[in-house]
């Protein structure tokens, strides 16, 4: 694995190919794919390395095998898989998943690809520990817990869940639970505001009947039956993998599943698959004790861009060995459709009682879908700056409601984007209309960040409701409910009684704010108007964990880039994606 064969006429020009080699594979600018998509080859002939040859020509050699090979790849579910030269994932979250089905199956292991998908898997891991391996792996990855939510999500969909959770030990609650909030949350006051509740109704069925299962088995006060309660809220609502007060509310799932009679508690409807027989090279099936080093090893995931590091390629250092590999490569953009199972080779798993709606699960596409409005996701990092994260932490109501996927798609419905369109079906719809009253205060960075002068207006309804407008009157900052009082420095506006209310609720009121703001930063930055930024023809990528746009490098605009725009966000935890911009050129050159 990981190894170079080289053969010359003396051992110094074996060094010299060794040399040329090496430098080769660093400059080597290998195909970037769309969605984080992971590219596995099995054996790359390079030919004749010619002594007298600069790097930079070799490197392109490398560059031009890999995309040969990269078309040749196969999905790792084929059946052609196991004698493929290159297979790959669809996303980085892919290899655990299906490692962790295919374990939960008793299938075997012994493809030449999956221990280079998975380190740390080998020949001999008993099945527990390969399935808590598969669990740190996704920890490790970007996304970090929302990767272990969708993972979660999908095997609780396929039936596949029962085995993940009876192979964690007791040991690796804790260790799960600190790599979520670097502590073990203390159990919350009796009394919480309504708002943070968290009965276990917001568990969506039939996943609360195997949160209620395992919570009787563990004990609700088990780390381990925390961490999946938490798993469970984040079902619905990836993003709330961020929020503040997401430890409060998974004690409070847990109180409530011990208040409730052990009678009525709901059985799981996912049983334990029967266990196949282990071939000779596949993980054996025995239990082991213990707890796997990835987990217990975590750390606590913050938010970190990986536009950089999915940008690049992984390649290994060549050693001594029989072929050239290159592991964990992206390669180029491709069609691909989902396999069937008389692809795979498997058999139609077993009916738990769960349909693929049960469990909600991420919006992915299989190929590259054109929307019209490619340029909507420039407005992520212009919100990042205003402090929407700061925001969303403040107010957690509005953030289970989904207000940053609201604002976008009445952005995209402003600017008559059509609803079928591909980039509003992946940000999730509003279920209802938010609350009313919802209270808000925007964070004095974006005011700063709209350039809103002073002195601020305050406006107080005969209702009592007071609503802070930067001088203009035209940006809302901030509204309480009726009777409220405003924080500072809102506060210290200017005061002017209304006789009649004003014509807007509180969520048009905030949707208003945050549309004003993003056109007043994109005019002043990019010297653009909102239209010209958002509707861009693009094609749309998502997968599991990714959501890329890419662009013909037609689309370049250098008012675009110098007002960093177009600088990939990387992990958006409210989101809950890791967003990424590409400028390709097309098969024409176009």
């Amino acid at each position: 694995m990981r190894q170079v064969k080289l053969a010359a006429a003396s051992h110094a020009l074996v060094q010299r190919g060794a040399v040329l080699l090496e430098d080769a594979l660093r400059t080597a600018s290998l195909p970037d794919a769309p969605g984080g998509q992971v590219l596995l080859i099995r054996r790359l002939p390079l030919g004749t390395i010619h002594a007298d040859r600069s790097p930079a020509t070799l490197s392109l050699v490398v560059e031009q095998r890999v995309r040969e090979v990269a078309l040749l790849a196969v999905h790792a579910e084929s059946r052609s898989a196991a004698a493929a030269q290159a297979v790959y994932f669809r996303d980085e979250l892919e290899p655990f998943v299906l490692l962790a089905t295919r374990l939960a199956r008793g299938l075997p292991l012994d493809a030449w690809f999956w221990r280079l998908a998975v380190p740390g898997l080998l020949t001999g891991t008993s099945r527990d520990d390969a399935l808590r391996l598969a669990l740190a792996s996704a920890l490790r990855t970007g996304p970090g817990q929302a990767a272990a939510v969708t993972l979660v999500s999908e095997l609780h969909a396929l039936g596949a869940l029962a085995p993940l959770l009876g192979a964690l030990r007791w040991q690796d609650g804790p260790a799960l639970v600190r790599a979520w909030w670097g502590h073990l949350p203390s159990r919350p006051a009796p009394r919480l505001p309504l708002d943070d509740v968290g009965a276990a109704e917001q568990v969506p069925e039939p996943l609360r009947s195997t949160l209620a299962h395992w919570t009787r088995a563990w004990g609700s006060g088990d780390a381990r039956a925390l961490w999946l309660a938490a798993v469970a809220l984040c079902t619905r609502m990836p993003s709330r993998v961020a929020a503040p007060q997401l430890p409060s509310r998974a004690w409070r799932v847990l109180e409530a599943i011990q208040a409730s009679p052990a009678a009525h508690l709901p059985t799981p409807r996912e049983p334990p698959q029967p266990q196949a027989p282990p071939k000779p090279d596949a993980p054996t099936v025995p239990a082991d004790t213990g707890v796997v080093p990835g987990i217990a090893a975590s750390s606590p995931q913050s938010p970190r861009a990986l536009s950089d590091a999915r940008s690049s390629a992984k390649v290994t250092r060549p050693m001594d060995g029989t072929s050239a590999s290159l592991a964990s490569v992206t390669a180029a953009p491709r069609q691909a459709a989902r396999p069937t199972l008389a692809d795979t080779g498997e058999t139609t798993p077993r009916d738990t009682g769960t349909t693929p709606q049960d469990t909600p699960l991420f919006h992915a596409t299989e190929e590259a879908l054109p929307t019209v409005a490619g340029g909507l996701l420039f407005l992520v990092p212009m919100l990042n700056a205003l402090g929407l994260g700061e925001f969303l932490a403040g107010h957690p109501a509005l953030a289970d409601l989904g207000v940053p996927e609201r604002f976008l798609r009445h952005v995209a419905e402003r600017l008559g984007v059509p609803s079928t369109d591909p980039l509003l079906r992946v940000l999730q719809e509003a279920a209802a209309p938010l609350p009313e009253p919802s209270p808000f205060v925007l964070p004095v960075r974006f005011q700063a960040g709209i350039g809103a002068r002073g002195p601020l207006r305050l406006l107080r309804e005969p209702t009592g409701r007071r609503v802070a407008f930067d001088a203009r009157t035209r940006v809302p900052l901030a509204s309480t409910s009726h009777g409220g009082a405003l924080p500072p420095p809102f506060d210290r506006g200017l005061p002017t009684p209304l006789a009649h209310p004003l014509p807007w609720d509180d969520a048009t009121l905030l949707l208003r704010a945050t549309l004003l703001a993003v056109g007043r930063v994109t005019r002043r930055l990019a010297h653009l108007g909102l239209r010209a930024l958002v509707l861009r023809p693009g094609r749309l990528v998502t997968t599991r964990t990714h959501l890329d746009i890419v662009f013909a490098a037609s689309q370049v605009d250098i008012r675009i880039r110098r007002a960093g725009l177009d600088v990939n966000p990387g992990w958006v935890p409210w989101l809950a994606r890791v967003i990424q911009y590409h400028y390709q050129y097309d098969e024409t050159g176009a």
